[in-house]
């Protein structure tokens, strides 16, 4: 783009910490017509909030913090490239908690868009780990901007568009130049966290049941089996506590159905739509 300001595309990434949103940032930015934005809404958060934290005072000293002026001015703003990602993640997470988690308000802001009939797409970190290209391929499908290799890797070391906290919060991605690998073997989760995470995991699942794999890369090379009856497409099913599409209908492979082969089946037999009764009325 040229050095003449002009109205820009914003790019909303909303996501939860430690859900490899700066690496995300990081490859955005490789992009030749894509600027970044690190948390322009962090002050706001600090000043509206009170939250302590280490870099409190030289976020709040060195970024606006009117959110009306940083909405319209910062993100909104006239800008040189086309397309302005801002990552507005939730907070750096110390101890965890479920308000800073803040899985609650990305199910709300995705509930709010789809009410407006614009659900935005919905990507997993672990997706980015196992497969960056595929994944990003998708999102920028999805959000219907060219996709570029370059967003694959970049320079380790710090960034001149990192937020003033990138001391305190950045080290493990200063030192990456891409998506990281998973683990082989992940750690062990944390016994202490087993409450919280029994209040988040049906969250994260809304959430997750919506991760969109538009991209070819991403679909299986395996045609879909014929159903019997194509009605039975939109069939939901009831798993553990929630209602799901069939594609999303799983148990795990720990449970005990599959371990030890107990199930319980119970069926109601239906008539021209309706369920058969053997009483009579």
């Amino acid at each position: 783009m040229g050095s003449v300001e002009e109205a820009v595309e914003a790019i909303h990434a909303w996501s939860a910490p430690r859900s490899l949103s700066t690496s995300l940032m990081y490859s955005f930015a490789q992009s030749d017509d894509t600027e970044v934005l690190d948390e322009p809404l962090y002050a706001t958060f600090l000043k509206s909030t009170g939250a302590a934290r280490p870099c409190r005072e030289q976020v709040l000293s060195s970024m606006e913090a009117d959110e009306e002026k940083v909405v319209k001015d910062v993100i909104f703003g006239p800008g040189r490239k086309k397309y302005r990602f801002c990552k507005p993640s939730f907070d750096k997470v110390v101890p965890p908690s479920f308000f800073e988690l803040g899985l609650a308000e990305l199910v709300s802001v995705y509930s709010d868009l789809w009410k407006l009939g614009s659900p935005p797409p919905v990507i997993d970190a672990a997706d980015l780990e196992q497969n960056p290209e595929a994944t990003l391929r998708g999102l920028c499908e999805d959000l219907d901007i060219p996709f570029q290799s370059s967003m694959l890797s970049w320079e380790a070391g710090p960034k001149a568009y990192d937020g003033v906290w990138a001391p305190w919060w950045y080290k493990s991605v200063h030192e990456s130049t891409c998506f990281a690998k998973v683990r082989k073997y992940p750690m062990p989760f944390p016994f202490g966290l087993y409450d919280l995470l029994e209040e988040v995991l049906p969250l994260y699942n809304v959430l997750k049941h919506r991760v969109k794999r538009s991209s070819n890369l991403l679909k299986s090379p395996l045609p879909a089996p014929d159903l019997p009856v194509p009605e039975n497409e939109k069939l939901l099913a009831w798993v553990g506590d929630e209602i799901l599409p069939r594609d999303s209908a799983k148990v795990s492979v720990f449970d005990s159905v599959v371990q030890g082969g107990n199930s319980v089946w119970e069926g109601l037999r239906v008539y021209d739509g309706k369920v058969f009764s053997s009483r009579s009325i």
